[in-house]
């Protein structure tokens, strides 16, 4: 089972913040992620709808036909038991 400890980096060392830190004397090998700060939600959601609006202007996707059978193709579905192709 994975644990996950958080910790603060100082340097090149990290302290680990309050009771959750590994008990042992001895080094240990870590991974760490660290994680940026995510964008606000609002300007996540502009740059979505800006990027589908570009898109939508295009008119990228116009010429196929059949939306269903395209994605099929593109992605090789396989036929499913009992549905029509």
């Amino acid at each position: 089972m994975l644990r996950t400890y958080e910790g603060i980096l100082e340097g090149d060392r990290v302290r680990w913040a309050g009771e959750n830190g590994p008990a042992t004397d001895r080094p240990l090998r870590v991974h760490i992620t660290v994680l940026e700060e995510e964008p606000e939600r609002e300007k996540r959601g502009e740059k979505m709808a800006d990027a589908l609006s570009k898109l939508a202007e295009s008119g990228a996707f116009s010429k196929i036909e059949d939306p269903s059978a395209w994605q099929r193709e593109i992605r090789q579905d396989r036929p499913l038991p009992g549905r029509d192709r």
